[in-house]
């Protein structure tokens, strides 16, 4: 049986949920100091510590209401405000005028908005209802946020390839529209497929500091980290089909 624990009470899951929160804030602090690659790096940690919250709640057996609702807040701060933060400092080019001067400007606006918007409404959305174990409604916020550190390095304040503002932009404003969708995505449940999650995450970790050496490899494996996130995206529809299908031909 489940340990009860009262609202006012805090376990080991909360305070890596607190971490994750305050991580989150701190990548802000950087990002308002153009300090984008250390911003990039603390994000990344931010994504592990929401996996480990939820990791260690379920190991050791520990559960009460004020958990969901200290997470929600976290990955708000983290997984929202942080990476349209991000967004903006990324491509607002303040030598271009106001937002109504400037058609990138009034985007780059435009877009952070999004992506707190809908964001905020997927974390609020199942803030108080447990979803199925093996299954996500709406793309993922950390999914989202890893991809965004993935493209605003590749194509915005990491100057890699020079490809106009807009494309990177209207790709983030497009694929922020699935994360209050009624799409599903598969979870990584079971040992292996989160050993391969982890190994993921510290792919895209160790690019972002191998970029400091060797950049070439660095953005090799930052390539990587972009072209699964996308994977995830257009083929997660498929697995979670799947998963259907043998849940109706099991029952």
């Amino acid at each position: 049986m489940k340990i009860k624990e009262t609202l006012g009470s805090l376990n080991i899951p909360d305070y890596v949920t607190l971490s994750n929160g305050l991580l989150g804030f701190l990548a802000i602090t950087y990002i308002i100091d153009k300090k984008f690659y250390l911003a990039s790096i603390i994000l990344i940690i931010c994504i592990g510590l929401d996996g480990l919250d939820g990791y260690l709640a379920r190991r050791l057996n520990l559960v009460h209401e004020l958990g969901s609702y200290l997470d929600m807040v976290s990955d708000t701060l983290s997984f929202c405000f942080a990476p349209a933060m991000l967004v903006y400092s990324s491509y607002y080019d303040l030598t271009l005028g106001r937002a109504w001067q400037s058609p990138v400007n009034a985007l780059s606006t435009l877009v952070p908005m999004m992506v707190v918007f809908f964001g905020v409404l997927r974390l609020s959305r199942f803030v108080d209802i447990q979803q199925e174990d093996k299954i996500y409604t709406g793309l993922p916020t950390p999914l989202f946020t890893l991809l965004i550190v993935s493209i605003t390095y590749l194509f915005g304040w990491g100057a890699i390839y020079d490809v106009s503002s807009y494309i990177p932009l209207f790709v983030i404003l497009s694929i922020s529209l699935l994360l209050y969708s009624n799409l599903l995505y598969p979870k990584l449940i079971g040992a292996k497929r989160k050993s391969v999650g982890l190994l993921f995450l510290f792919i895209a970790l160790i690019g972002f500091i191998l970029t400091r050496w060797s950049m070439d490899i660095g953005n090799l494996f930052i390539w990587i980290t972009l072209f699964v996130c996308i994977l995830y995206i257009i083929f997660g529809l498929v697995l979670v089909d799947r998963y259907d299908h043998e849940k109706r031909k099991n029952s």
